[in-house]
């Protein structure tokens, strides 16, 4: 289910669906524990005895406030005008929603807010305690070294009036949801094991008369710390901390003002946002916060992924925020393993992760990698140099991981200097792939560089000798001068001629130029069997059955977002600017109302697939948005990246 207004401060992060319902709520240092995992955290109104709970029928507008990481929804219920405004504070580990609320009626309205909280704690309901805590008139939910602190105030220091706390899946009992919709609670002031609980919180308004307050969650690791935030938490204090939230990620995301169309921009700023909030404070830059997937194989995105993460960290630089791409090399330093390569996935504090690789096939032991994630942590890490000339910085990674990685490069390669087999970069077949050699290629060059700025020209000659044999080679045995385009990978010798996107790496990583003859037909081959001719954009290969709505042969897989930008580069870079630019607006006119960008298209109805948000799609995207800019200033793009 897509994800929307992801909001975070890199160990809190929380996201909602089409209902205006929490449903995804990470805290932790490393911002990895999901205590919501996919289960809703509803909302509702009640007035003057009407009963609703929010659900996107009501919801006129849904949207980041602003250019700013503040969450807006809009919407109205029995004459009765309400605004919510949701953020996590930059500073503190604090949810909070304000709500304003206006009577547009003729009469008198009582109106009641329900809010209700839906933990799994640690991503289980097992043994967690819910509590009313009179003191500090809020609810606590808490399990271990997590505490929760639920409570309101509103501008006249009038705070939540009624609660509710009991079970819920647990012997057919739905939840104590259930007992807001006749407008009271039943005041159980405590209940352990599956629970789930409901404050409410009651105005009176006059017609036209206006008012606000805020709901928040304070997130602590033991009871004093929580205590400690919530007596400090009044109005006054939620209102401050709504304004230097929005003031710096309004400041954050105008550093880089790119020269294109009004509507780009505002998708551009949202994608900074949402590379952004999933970037957490040790520097892990996770996949996407989608939850739902769990549901079909008990694994999620929310990791890791040295490729998706460098991609990512090389938007950031392109949009002049290194401040946080340092972030995310720091962590890089940490987790590249003893042999000089990255494993498939990370863990949000750097710890190897689960992966579905095998160490052993057809009885040979092989290492569970895709070469490609190596390849292109080193080739960021360069980008991020050129950008900013710290030798201070970059001389902590020179040897960590440039010639760290360029030795496991240079040994993991076959008799003819290509990289040895590894996996792909769609994780699904194992040889030798265009993509691993495109970007170890790029890694080489870049570690030649690297060594040459640090005077070890020995090393640089080297680097670039096994560049210079990689791309000789690749020439000789990838390209299918019978079918005019490369094969995307070598497998047992044999070259694999299903055309795939991946092939558009030959001009994004620097190995060829995007107008030389190859490339050409290669792309016109992407474009001819790759165009999803039902809804457009461009498929990952031919008969990908990856998230697959149902056997089509005139289908030749879902369209992704990352892909039809690829091919928006390879337009932008032979200056054939209209189809660029078509292909730039067929991804905007599949965003979400919100900004997001899944991972994929369904072809049939365009409504978006798998993980929505992606981080790698929005990165792309602003990636692709520099490259615009370039051309907008009357700059002509270098053909090979």
């Amino acid at each position: 289910m897509v994800r929307y207004l992801p909001l975070g401060n890199g160990r809190v992060l929380v996201s909602f669906d089409r209902d205006y319902r929490l449903v995804d709520f990470y805290f932790s240092k490393s911002q990895a524990e999901n205590h919501a995992m996919g289960h809703p955290f509803r909302y509702g109104i009640w007035v003057n005895g009407k009963f609703a709970w929010i659900n996107a029928s009501m919801i006129s507008q849904s949207d980041y406030m602003d250019h700013t990481m503040v969450g807006l929804n809009i919407f109205s219920f029995d004459g009765v005008s309400f605004r919510s405004e949701d953020f996590v504070d930059i500073y503190d580990d604090v949810y909070v929603r304000r709500i304003r609320i206006k009577n547009d009626s003729g009469e008198k309205k009582e109106i009641r807010l329900f809010f209700h909280q839906n933990f799994y704690i640690y991503g289980n309901n097992i043994g967690d305690t819910a509590l009313y805590f009179p003191d500090k008139n809020s609810v606590i939910h808490y399990k271990g070294r997590r505490y929760f602190v639920c409570s309101t105030v509103d501008r006249d220091g009038r705070e939540m009036d009624q609660y509710a706390i009991g079970v819920k899946d647990f012997l057919e009992m739905e939840g104590t949801w259930k007992d807001a919709e006749d407008g009271m609670l039943s005041m159980n002031p405590v209940s352990i094991g599956s629970v789930d609980s409901v404050i409410r919180h009651t105005i009176f308004l006059e017609p036209g008369q206006e008012t606000d307050l805020f709901y928040n969650i304070i997130c602590a690791r033991d009871l004093d710390a929580a205590l400690s935030m919530k007596d400090e938490a009044s109005y006054g204090l939620l209102s401050r901390m709504e304004l230097r939230t929005e003031n710096y990620w309004r400041l954050w995301s105008t550093k880089t003002v790119p020269q294109i169309p009004d509507d780009l921009f505002s998708l551009y700023r949202r994608s900074l946002f949402i590379v952004r909030s999933h970037l957490n404070d040790l520097g892990g830059i996770l996949a996407s916060s989608d939850s739902d997937i769990l549901k079909s194989n008990r694994d999620g995105y929310y990791y890791v992924w040295p490729r998706d993460a460098a991609i990512a960290a090389f938007a950031l630089i392109r949009a002049n925020h290194q401040g946080p791409a340092r972030k995310f090399f720091d962590f890089s330093r940490e987790a590249i393993s003893r042999e000089g390569f990255y494993y498939h996935k990370y863990l949000p504090d750097g710890k190897v992760a689960s992966s579905w690789l095998p160490r052993v096939m057809n009885g040979q032991t092989i290492l569970p990698i895709q070469q490609d994630e190596t390849n292109l942590v080193v080739w960021a890490l360069w980008k991020h140099f050129t950008k900013i000339k710290d030798i201070e910085y970059i001389a902590d990674f020179y040897e960590p991981i440039f010639l760290k990685a360029a030795k496991f490069i240079l040994d993991y390669r076959d008799d003819t200097g290509l990289p040895k087999s590894s996996f792909d970069l769609w994780e699904e077949r194992y040889g030798i792939h265009t993509f691993t050699v495109v970007t170890a290629y790029a890694a080489l060059r870049s570690s030649s560089k690297m060594a040459t700025t640090f005077g070890d020209v020995h090393y640089a000659r080297e680097y670039d000798q096994a560049a210079d044999l990689m791309k000789e080679q690749f020439e000789k045995r990838f390209y299918l001068e019978d079918s005019g385009y490369y094969a995307r990978a070598i497998i047992d010798g044999t070259p694999d001629r299903t055309v795939d996107s991946a092939i558009t790496s030959t001009f994004l990583f620097g190995m060829k130029d995007a107008r030389d003859p190859r490339v050409t037909s290669s792309m016109n081959a992407v474009m001819t069997r790759l165009w999803v001719k039902t809804t457009g954009g461009i498929a990952r290969y031919e008969n990908d059955y990856y998230q697959r709505i149902r056997e089509d042969r005139d289908i030749p897989g879902n369209p992704w977002i990352i892909t039809t930008l690829w091919a928006a580069q390879y337009f932008l870079r032979i200056g054939d600017i209209p189809k660029a630019m078509e292909l730039i607006r067929w991804v905007y006119a599949h965003k979400e109302s919100s900004g997001i960008l899944s991972e994929q298209i369904n072809p049939y109805d365009g409504s978006p697939l798998s993980v929505s948000p992606l981080v790698w799609s929005h990165a792309q995207f602003i990636i692709a948005m520099s490259e615009l800019e370039r051309v907008n200033q009357g700059l002509r793009l270098n053909g090979v990246g």
